[in-house]
């Protein structure tokens, strides 16, 4: 059943002339939405041939995302939207991998699908650019809005998968993986947004992360099934941010945490012009408690931070209820989902003992595409692996650690890179830090971090600055930090690289001062073995 396009269409009819999408400088209605996406459905259906149709897309344009997805969802199609970024090679074998046998691209990408068609491995793929799509007339527009819902279903065509869409994951440490998730499980997550953040169709939700990205397409579903309004902005900037919040008074967010870093003077410093702002919620990764403690007292308006993966969803909530006393947390399990924290044998630990996040959720994805090996090894005991570290309190509220694969091994102890960001993050010229080990033959490993200043100064002035600021900041370690967790050498950067999801790349952070260590540890040594 195409679950998720019915949902949509009766959303669509009960507000035909209200504003579906903003984006670009141009408003859609959902008459308008739902013309285009019974344009593509149709469309679909005519090249399907009797296989289904598994489409990638390279669309960065709101309308053409939205009709395209919803209009694979009519036909129960696959949908897997792709990272225009990514190289020739990266693209192929990720539609090899996800069985895509078309690819619908708009016209500014057609350059990078020349270069994919040359490569003669993707022959049987179909590729259509958005302009070459057919225009119905009313009349068959008319029609096919009102279409059995048979008509167009391909499930008899012995599609052994519910694979609505697949997302490939970037991931923050590991492999791109394609999760698959059901029309169903989409609605359901959407519906749980509903209900978490008090989402109605009387609100202006903004996206401001690409579809690609799982958060994206929850931006995209939230507000369209729902008959809200969907304020898409393509290219993030904190200007461009504040303005589509202040212009089309939007009530609801949900950002990337790199986005709210990027934020943070504005946000503090708008407080005005962000008047229409009912609810703020942060996703991706979890920010420190120190800025997440100014935005809980600055900002008059609901603030949530979520917890949670692509692959079961957001899975705990910390409400507006304990911004003060639980700050530091990233809130309790949401509604019917079950979590736990193992040791490495993935057995149940005690409260507040640091272990692996286990998460056990009825929003859960339907496995890894065609790798049923890795969907396995994924879960245990029904409870998804998520590779982050976290400890449980006795009152339910969960602490996030950082990913497993982010411990740092220095002189056989386990250092925690989330406790020294959080000591450090509370520094008042600090926007935003990450801290990381890099290889190291005396040690294992070293503690590095690396600091983004709330201002940046040109040239010598910024030096004075940076130096001043790293004599604070040890002192501060000195201060709140063990021996063994103090960080042995301080790097600023103007930004810290991202994935494409948004979130801090810590492979990056490690490739680049891995390849600068110059025996680092060698003063270490030199105290250690001094007769």
């Amino acid at each position: 059943m195409s679950f998720l396009y019915q949902t949509f269409e009766k959303s669509a009819l009960q507000h035909l002339s209200k504003v579906a999408i903003i984006a670009e400088k141009k408003q859609y209605t959902y008459k308008a939405l739902l013309d285009e996406v019974n344009q593509w459905a149709q469309q679909f259906h005519t090249i399907s041939q009797k296989q289904q149709v598994r489409t990638a897309l390279l669309t960065e344009d709101a309308i053409n995302t939205a009709s395209i997805a919803i209009a694979m969802a009519k036909i129960n199609g696959t949908c897997v939207p792709t990272n225009p970024q990514l190289t020739t090679e990266q693209l192929i074998n990720g539609w090899l991998a996800t069985a895509v046998n078309t690819v619908i691209y708009e016209p500014c990408f057609s350059h990078k699908v020349e270069q994919c068609k040359n490569t003669n491995k993707i022959s049987h793929i179909q590729f259509i650019c958005t302009t070459d799509k057919v225009t119905l007339t009313t009349e068959q527009l008319k029609y096919t809005s009102f279409l059995d819902s048979q008509t167009l279903d391909n499930q008899s065509l012995g599609n052994q998968y519910d694979d609505f869409i697949i997302t490939l994951s970037s991931g923050s440490t590991g492999k791109p993986k394609p999760i698959v998730l059901s029309q169903t499980v989409k609605v359901k997550r959407a519906q749980q947004s509903w209900h978490l953040y008090n989402i109605t169709d009387n609100d202006v939700v903004l996206c401001a992360s690409p579809f690609f990205h799982s958060l994206g397409q929850r931006l995209f579903f939230v507000p369209l099934l729902l008959g809200a309004t969907l304020v898409h902005l393509k290219q993030f900037t904190p200007k461009a941010w504040i303005a589509v919040v202040e212009k089309h008074k939007v009530s609801k967010v949900i950002s990337v945490s790199s986005h709210l870093y990027a934020l943070k003077d504005e946000l503090l410093n708008n407080t005005k012009e962000l008047n229409t702002l009912k609810t703020i919620v942060t996703s991706s990764a979890p920010i420190d408690a120190h800025f997440k403690e100014q935005l809980f007292q600055a900002i008059g308006c609901d603030f949530h931070e979520m917890y949670g993966a692509t692959e079961v969803a957001t899975t705990s909530n910390l409400s507006p209820n304990f911004a003060k006393e639980k700050h530091a947390s990233v809130g309790v399990a949401c509604s019917g989902v079950e979590i736990k924290i193992l040791d490495n044998n993935h057995q149940p630990v005690s409260c507040n003992i640091i272990g692996e996040i286990a998460v056990k959720s009825p929003l859960a994805f339907s496995g890894y595409y065609l790798q049923p090996e890795l969907t396995a090894s994924s879960s245990h005991d029904g409870f998804f692996l998520t590779g982050d570290l976290g400890k449980l309190a006795e009152d339910g509220f969960l602490t996030y650690m950082g990913r497993k694969k982010e411990i740092i091994i220095s002189g056989g102890i386990n250092i925690y890179p989330k406790d020294i960001e959080s000591v450090l993050s509370s520094h008042q010229a600090i926007r935003e830090i990450a801290v990381i080990g890099v290889n190291d033959d005396f040690l294992g490993e070293v503690i590095l971090a690396i600091c983004v200043l709330n201002n940046t100064i040109d040239s010598e002035q910024n030096s004075q600055v940076e130096q001043l600021t790293e004599k604070e900041l040890r002192r501060l370690a000195n201060k709140k930090l063990a021996p063994f967790q103090r960080p042995l050498k301080y790097f600023f950067l103007n930004a810290l690289p991202v994935t494409a999801s948004g979130k801090t790349s810590k492979l990056a952070l490690q490739s680049r001062y891995n390849d600068l260590n110059e025996d680092w540890s060698a003063p270490l040594r030199a105290i250690f073995f001094n007769d």
